[in-house]
């Protein structure tokens, strides 16, 4: 079995590349993603491509202090904060972000589950989303919107049996 800080290190080396496609090249083809801000999961790599694509765009650079490390087995918790700097406005799902020049720092943590590929299967993010929204100057509005439109986009699940 692959050890999860290796697939951890992969992924977090591809965030601060701000390299998309090495991200999605740390993760299974049916992966689950979990965040915050989202009240269903997000499931399959492919329903994250196409988010992904121009994400990393507006950033001029991410590091990301791996501030504490738990693994065991094929399962780890890390808990980072992240110092990133914005080259332009960020374009997301249609919304323009007012981010251009603006710095910010965000504390985090991240749960994630590999399989005996080292692909990571199950992530969770959890972020100080409220302490993003204060340092970029978002409305709830803007950001309820950004929501909405991220859930839309999923891949639509098929109806659970009664």
């Amino acid at each position: 079995m692959n050890d999860a800080r290796d697939a951890l290190d992969r992924m977090l080396e591809a965030i601060e590349a701000r390299d998309a496609e090495g991200f999605l090249d740390t993760l299974s083809d049916d992966v689950t993603l979990e965040a915050e801000m989202l009240a269903e999961p997000v499931r399959g790599k492919e329903s994250l491509r196409e988010f992904l694509a121009h994400a990393f765009d507006g950033y001029e650079s991410i590091d990301i202090e791996r501030r504490m490390t738990v693994a065991e087995g094929p399962d780890l918790a890390a808990l980072l904060r992240i110092h990133a700097r914005f080259a332009g406005d960020l374009e997301m799902l249609g919304e323009t972000l007012a981010t251009a020049g603006k710095a910010l720092d965000v504390d985090g943590a991240i749960f994630a589950r590999v399989d005996d590929r080292g692909k990571i299967t199950w992530l969770m993010r959890v972020r100080d989303t409220l302490g993003i929204v204060r340092q970029l100057g978002l409305s709830t509005d803007q950001l309820d919107r950004l929501v909405r439109k991220f859930e839309e986009r999923k891949t639509p699940r098929p109806p659970r049996a009664a």
